[in-house]
């Protein structure tokens, strides 16, 4: 009863839904210039829990742990980069001898306690299919040795797809196509590719950006309207990703999911309980159940004319958006500012 607690929150009217997670992100803040602080894209977008997405490596894990993941309130997780030194340019082409799978495996053993997977950033071209056969066979070594899975960046190579296993993870499937990317259509025009749809079958995932992140609105639509959407809903965020002040925190990311046809459930499904599904998280989250850590965030779903824009600043007019306006992390109640969701959105004025 309202009348016996210690604090009451009105989410009247509001969606109340487990933590979110944000499973792609970069947050080893000051350590390269993709990277982004931590305080401005956790908390004040609904977020409870983060997922660096290779940021560090075997030998820049310390840093990370001791600098970041540890004084954050934010509770931050890593996949550990397959290359010892974490993100660096284009890290895994700089020269193999950084592709240290023993290395990899040891400092997962070390810190199980924030280790939940393992990156591999790789472009995924035909023409540079060996040495990407030869770096995703490391990481799958040192998957296969600490039972993690991996996270890969995207490609259509059936002899690469073919090292995924079950609970492994494909990302960035709406890329704009150029030397270095692929995406589900294989960079060509036409329906999604067998070997993609295969992927749902074999039980391995794939994680979708929008907005100004690895995303057309041209491929997403496409995609949609062949009944093919992504697993997980992620951000992909980092420094380099347009924000001003909000063009890539996790509700717009989600709004544009809705706009592009998935309903609200399957929205919220994809940024709470499917992550629970792929990572070994020590504790529980994304759930409401009782006897675990309190992880809430209350949405408010307004309604209005909101633009939303992709990589090549394409604009789309969604109806309705996603709005935190408050979390609760560990029992902890944080009310948002909703001028963080005000204003405009990767420069675009809405």
């Amino acid at each position: 009863p309202a009348g016996q607690a210690k604090e009451v929150f009105d989410a009247g009217g509001k969606l109340v839904t487990p933590g979110l997670i944000n499973v792609h992100a970069h947050l080893y803040r000051y350590r390269d210039t993709i990277t982004v602080d931590p305080d401005g894209v956790g908390f004040p977008a609904g977020v409870t829990t983060a997922i660096d997405a290779g940021s560090s490596g075997a030998n820049t894990f310390l840093g990370f742990r001791k600098y970041v993941i540890v004084p954050q309130p934010l509770r931050i997780y890593a996949m550990l980069n397959v290359a010892i030194i974490g993100n660096y340019g284009n890290e895994l082409y700089l020269n193999m001898s950084v592709i240290n799978a023993k290395s990899a495996v040891r400092t997962i053993n070390e810190h199980k306690d924030r280790i939940v997977g393992i990156k591999v950033r790789i472009n995924g071209k035909h023409d540079e299919l060996e040495h990407d056969l030869e770096v995703l066979k490391r990481a799958r070594s040192a998957g296969d040795e600490t039972g993690l899975p991996i996270m890969m960046h995207w490609t259509t190579e059936r002899d690469l797809l073919a090292l995924l296993k079950r609970g492994d993870i494909l990302t960035h499937p709406f890329n704009i196509p150029n030397e270095n990317q692929d995406n589900l259509f294989g960079g060509k025009p036409g329906a999604v590719l067998p070997q993609i749809l295969e992927l749902k079958d074999r039980g391995i995932f794939t994680d979708g950006q929008a907005g100004t992140s690895h995303h057309l609105w041209e491929n997403s639509e496409k995609a949609f309207s062949q009944g093919w959407s992504p697993d997980l809903i992620s951000t992909d965020i980092g420094a380099q990703t347009p924000q001003t002040p909000n063009g890539q925190l996790l509700p717009w990311v989600m709004t544009q999911y809705l706009h592009l046809g998935l309903t609200v459930e399957q929205v919220i499904e994809r940024v709470t309980l499917t992550p629970t599904r792929i990572f070994k998280f020590p504790e529980k989250h994304g759930t409401l159940e009782t006897g675990v850590n309190a992880d809430v965030t209350v949405v408010d779903l307004q309604e209005g004319n909101f633009v939303l824009i992709d990589q090549q600043q394409n604009k789309r007019t969604a109806k309705r958006k996603f709005v935190p306006v408050a979390v609760v992390h560990g029992g902890t109640l944080m009310k948002i500012d909703p001028a963080v969701h005000e204003g405009t959105y990767a420069g675009v004025k809405i």
